[in-house]
C-alpha cells in the first residue's frame, strides 16, 4: 500500500496515511487506466503534506513528473490528503478556460517553440484548436480565452538585427527576438494585432545587448482588463508590466524597469528602484489590484536571494502602485524561471514555484491565506520527482446550480432559489402555451457561454450563462429578471441581456434589458427558451492607418523572387484594403484586393529594375481609415561584400566580423583567398549578412588577403573585397 506523509494542523503531528485506489471522479474515459484492485500502482509517486488551516474548497489538480527508477509520472486529481480521485498516465486536463473547457498545447513536430493550442472538455474529447494569423505561430506561455469566444495569443517573433548601430559592441547580424499579441474572433480572424517592434525599444531591455542572440522582452502573461477593456501583459526581460490600449495599439502605462511611470508604496526600499524582477503571471482581479510571480532573480542576476508572490493596489491616475500583500516562503524559494499566483475564492492564494519546483527546490504547490499565513503545502517525497498542482472545484458540474419550478401559472411568479441552491432568477409568467403538467428549470452556470456569436459588434461578456429549460410548456412570454448582487454584476446598468435558443450553438440576440437599482434586478422579456448571457459594450473602434513592415521602406527587393508584403494593424480591425500599382497615383493597380482579412500579401512575380507603390486601409466599426503609403524596387540578384573591404588588419587567433548585403534566399558560400589564388573556403551559412570567423593560427602572414562572397545556387553570383586587408 502506497502511504503519503501528512501533516495537519497546529500543534504539528506527523501521520502516515495510506492512499486509497482511483475513485469514482474521473475526467476522461474511466477504461484508459482501468484500476480495480483497491490499491495504488507501485510506482504511484509518494507525499508530503503540511496543512495548518483551512484550504479554498476544491481538489488539487496536476501532474507529477519523474526521473526516478520504480517511480511512474502521472497527471492526478488529489485530496487534501494526497488520496487520488483520479490518475492517468496517458490523459490530462490542462488549464480551465473561461467556458469551462480545457486548454492545453502541444508543440508542432519540427519546429522548436512552436504550438498549437487546443481545448478539450472534461473527458479530454477535442473541441477546438487555435493558432495565431498574419503567419505567426503561437508560444507556450499564455493563452486567453476570452468570455464573447475571442482568444488572447502570444508570440516570439525572432528579428535579424545590427545591433552594432545600436549599443557598443553590438553584433551586426543578431538575433532578436521581440513579441506579438494577437487577438482572434471566434472565426479565429485576428482583430487586433500589437508588436512589441512598434512600441518598446530594445535598448530598455535588462539583457546583455552584444550577445548574437538574446530575447530583449519575453512577455510571458497576456491578458484582457475586464475593468476597462485594454489589455495587460508581463514583460520578463524589460522587468515590467505594459497596459496597452485595444482601440490604438498605444502604450497606455508602464509599470515598473527603465521607464517606470509608477511611485511605489509600502514596499521594500531595499529593493529600490526594481521592487519586481524578470516577474511572471501578472493578473488583474475585479477589485482593480494586481498580482503577480515576482522572481526576484534569474540566472544573470541573483542579487535578490528570494522569489515571492506580490498584489498591489492601483492607481491608474495617480500612477501610484501600493502594495497591499506580499508573501516569501520560509526557508526563501529562488525561482530564477516560471511561477505563478493563483488568486482563489475564498481569499487565499495558491503559489506555485516554477523553475524551482521543475528542479525540487520548491513545493508543488503551496497555499497561504490573505494574512500571508501557510495552511497547506505538498512536496513530492522522492528524489528525482517533481510536479505543480493547483485548485479545482471538482466535477465542474458541481459549480452549477439548478433550480425547477413545477405546474407553472398565468400571472404567477416563480423564484428559482431553493435553501441550497440559489440562482438569482426569477421570472413572471405573462402567458404560455401548453396543456398538461409542465415545469421549468433554471440553471446557472459560472462559465462563459460555449462558441457565442453575435450580431454587429461583439460585446464583452461576463463568464456566466443561464439556461432555462421546459417541460410541457410550447411557448411562453414571461419577464425574467436577474438579482445584481446574486450574479456579482458590476456596473449592471451598462449590461445587455443575451439570449439564444440553443445552449452551445447558434447567435447571440440582445434583449431589451432594463435595470432596476432599488430592487437591483437586471429584466427583461423572455418569449423563449434557452440560453442568456449578459454582456456590455466593448470598446469604441478608431480607424487608424495601420502601419507597413516590409519591404523596408523605400528599399529594393530582389526580382527573381515572390514578395511579402506584410503590415500590423494598429487598434482594431475587419478588413484590408491593399493596392499595388506601377503608378504614384495608383491610377491603375495590378492588386487590388479591399476585404483582406491577413496583415500580409504575396506577389509570386513581380516586373524586373521597377519601382512599386503599394498602400493599405483599415476598416472596422469605425469606418475606413486613410491610406499607408510606401514603395519598394525590384532588382537583379546582387551580393556586395562590407567587410573586410580593404586595409583592415586582422590578428590571428581573433574573431572578426565578415559582413556583406545580399538579396539572396539561398544560402553563400565565403572563401578566403590570398591573391588571386582560393585559399579556403570559410563558410557556408545563411545569407543573414554577417559571419563570425575567428581567422586561423595557421595563416601566414600577408597583406595581400581578400574575402568571396557567393551564392551557394549560383557561382557566377558573387562579390569580393574591393582591395585587400592584412592578417598579422
Amino acid at each position: 500500500m502506497k502511504k503519503v506523509i501528512v501533516i495537519l494542523m497546529l500543534p504539528l503531528c506527523v501521520a502516515y496515511v495510506p492512499a486509497s485506489a482511483n475513485g469514482q471522479v474521473a475526467p476522461a474515459d474511466p477504461n484508459a487506466d482501468p484500476n480495480t484492485s483497491g490499491t495504488l500502482p507501485e510506482d504511484f509517486p509518494e507525499f508530503i503534506i503540511t496543512q495548518n488551516g483551512e484550504t479554498a474548497p476544491g481538489y488539487l489538480v496536476g501532474s507529477v513528473n519523474s526521473e526516478a527508477e520504480g517511480v511512474g509520472s502521472y497527471f492526478m486529481i488529489l485530496e487534501n490528503s494526497g488520496t487520488p480521485v483520479f490518475y492517468s498516465q496517458t490523459q490530462s486536463l490542462g488549464r480551465l478556460a473561461t467556458n469551462g473547457l480545457f486548454a492545453s498545447r502541444t508543440e508542432i513536430k519540427g519546429m522548436k517553440k512552436k504550438y498549437t493550442w487546443f481545448l478539450r472538455d472534461e473527458t479530454s474529447t477535442f473541441e477546438d484548436a487555435f493558432q495565431m494569423g498574419n503567419g505567426y505561430l503561437a508560444d507556450n506561455h499564455d493563452f486567453q480565452l476570452l468570455p464573447n469566444g475571442h482568444a488572447l495569443m502570444l508570440c516570439y517573433d525572432a528579428q535579424i538585427i545590427d545591433m552594432s548601430q545600436i549599443v557598443k559592441g553590438g553584433h551586426p547580424n543578431a538575433e532578436v527576438i521581440g513579441s506579438v499579441i494577437q487577438e482572434l474572433d471566434v472565426y479565429k480572424n485576428v482583430v487586433f494585432q500589437w508588436r512589441s517592434w512598434d512600441h518598446i525599444p530594445i535598448t530598455d531591455s535588462y539583457r546583455d545587448l552584444t550577445r548574437k542572440k538574446f530575447d530583449y522582452i519575453h512577455v510571458n502573461s497576456v491578458e484582457l482588463d475586464e475593468l476597462d477593456g485594454n489589455i495587460i501583459m508581463s514583460c520578463r526581460e524589460t522587468s515590467e508590466v505594459i497596459k496597452v490600449s485595444r482601440a490604438t495599439g498605444e502604450v497606455i502605462w508602464r509599470m515598473g524597469g527603465k521607464h517606470n511611470e509608477f511611485t511605489f508604496i509600502n514596499e521594500h526600499e531595499e529593493n529600490a528602484p526594481r521592487y519586481f524582477k524578470v516577474q511572471h503571471d501578472v493578473r488583474r482581479h475585479p477589485n482593480g489590484n494586481l498580482t503577480m510571480f515576482d522572481n526576484g532573480a534569474d540566472k544573470n542576476d541573483r542579487s535578490r536571494p528570494y522569489s515571492r508572490g506580490v498584489e498591489y493596489a492601483l492607481d491608474e491616475q495617480n500612477r501610484t502602485a501600493t502594495m497591499v500583500w506580499e508573501f516569501r516562503h520560509d526557508p526563501d524559494i529562488v525561482a530564477l524561471s516560471g511561477g505563478n499566483v493563483v488568486r482563489l475564492p475564498n481569499g487565499n492564494s495558491l503559489i506555485r514555484w516554477g523553475g524551482a519546483a521543475k528542479t525540487g527546490d520548491a513545493p508543488a504547490a503551496t497555499e497561504v491565506d490573505p494574512n500571508g499565513q501557510l495552511v497547506y503545502e505538498i512536496w513530492l517525497a522522492q528524489d528525482r520527482v517533481t510536479g505543480g498542482f493547483t485548485r479545482l472545484i471538482w466535477p465542474l458540474e458541481t459549480m452549477s446550480t439548478a433550480v425547477t419550478r413545477y405546474e407553472l401559472m398565468e400571472g404567477n411568479t416563480y423564484i428559482f432559489d431553493d435553501d441550497s441552491a440559489i440562482t438569482g432568477v426569477t421570472i413572471k409568467v405573462n402567458s404560455y402555451e401548453g396543456q398538461g403538467y409542465n415545469e421549468a428549470r433554471v440553471t446557472k452556470e459560472p462559465f462563459a457561454p460555449l462558441y457565442p456569436e453575435f450580431p454587429g459588434k461583439v460585446p464583452r461578456v461576463l463568464p456566466v450563462r443561464v439556461i432555462v429549460s421546459e417541460f410541457g410548456i410550447d411557448g411562453i412570454n414571461a419577464s425574467i429578471s436577474l438579482d445584481a448582487e446574486s450574479f456579482a454584476f458590476a456596473e449592471p446598468n451598462l449590461l445587455t441581456i443575451y439570449h439564444r435558443e440553443f445552449a452551445g450553438q447558434g447567435l447571440f440576440i440582445p434583449l431589451p434589458t432594463s435595470y432596476n437599482p432599488v430592487t437591483k434586478k437586471l429584466r427583461t422579456t423572455m418569449t423563449r427558451f434557452g440560453e442568456f448571457t449578459f454582456g456590455r459594450p466593448d470598446l469604441e473602434h478608431v480607424a487608424i492607418a495601420p502601419l507597413l513592415i516590409a519591404p523596408e521602406h523605400q528599399g529594393s527587393v530582389n526580382q527573381d523572387l515572390p514578395v511579402t508584403l506584410s503590415w500590423t494593424p494598429r487598434g482594431f480591425v475587419h478588413a484590408y484594403q491593399l493596392q499595388v500599382s506601377r503608378e504614384a497615383g495608383f491610377e491603375t493597380c495590378v492588386v487590388d484586393e479591399p476585404w483582406l482579412t491577413e496583415a500580409r500579401y504575396t506577389l509570386e512575380a513581380v516586373e524586373p529594375d521597377t519601382l512599386y507603390y503599394w498602400r493599405v486601409n483599415t476598416t472596422n466599426q469605425a469606418g475606413t481609415s486613410e491610406w499607408s503609403e510606401d514603395s519598394f524596387e525590384t532588382v537583379p540578384p546582387m551580393v556586395q561584400v562590407t567587410a573586410p573591404n580593404g586595409g583592415e588588419q586582422w590578428q590571428r587567433g581573433l574573431e572578426y566580423f565578415i559582413l556583406w548585403d545580399d538579396n539572396l534566399s539561398e544560402d553563400v558560400v565565403i572563401e578566403l583567398y590570398k591573391g588571386d589564388a582560393l585559399l579556403q573556403t570559410v563558410k557556408t551559412t545563411p545569407s543573414t549578412g554577417a559571419y563570425t570567423w575567428e581567422v586561423g593560427l595557421d595563416l601566414g602572414p600577408g597583406s595581400d588577403y581578400s574575402i568571396k562572397v557567393k551564392s551557394s545556387a549560383d557561382e557566377t553570383l558573387f562579390d569580393m573585397s574591393d582591395n585587400t586587408f592584412t592578417i598579422d
